[in-house]
């Protein structure tokens, strides 16, 4: 996912957009709103922090609904993963393991440590280190093995 969109084609940076996405997606399970509006809901995020040109805005609306149904992501082909600690030895272990078996095997990915506290209980973790793959927790309050790591990152 990271912060990068495709608009009509071209990959767009925007700030904020992987925590606007997770904001805008507790919205959806909590207040049950569709996807459309979840749609505009992360324009109007989005534009707190970036420049939307009036002229595109129908244009991020249908960029960002792909991206809430999962069909859009800016960088097809490379994984996202998340590694949530507040960085503890045992967080920073997991990271260099995962960075290792990336780089070994030649897996692109984008790689985000996420250390805040209550963006750690929007993943609904409650232990940590904790490893997402794409969407997925995989694993929590653990550090897994090597094998079951590169058995998850080559999937």
């Amino acid at each position: 996912m990271a912060n990068i969109i495709k608009i009509k084609g071209k990959p767009v940076g925007i700030f904020g957009l992987e925590l606007s996405i997770n904001r805008v997606r507790t919205l959806m399970k909590e207040r049950g709103i569709d996807q459309h509006d979840a749609a505009l809901e992360l324009l109007r995020l989005v534009e707190k922090k970036n420049y939307v040109p009036a002229s595109s805005r129908r244009d991020y609306i249908s960029a960002f609904e792909e991206l809430l149904e999962g069909r859009g992501s800016g960088k097809e082909g490379a994984k996202t993963i998340r590694i949530l600690g507040q960085g503890c030895v045992g967080c920073r272990r997991m990271e260099q393991m995962v960075l290792g078996i990336l780089s070994e095997r030649g897996v692109a990915a984008d790689i985000f440590h996420v250390t805040d506290k209550d963006e750690i209980l929007r993943y609904g973790v409650d232990k940590t280190p904790a490893l997402i793959i794409g969407e997925k927790v995989v694993s929590a309050g653990k550090i897994p093995s090597r094998a079951q790591i590169e058995q998850w990152l080559t999937k």
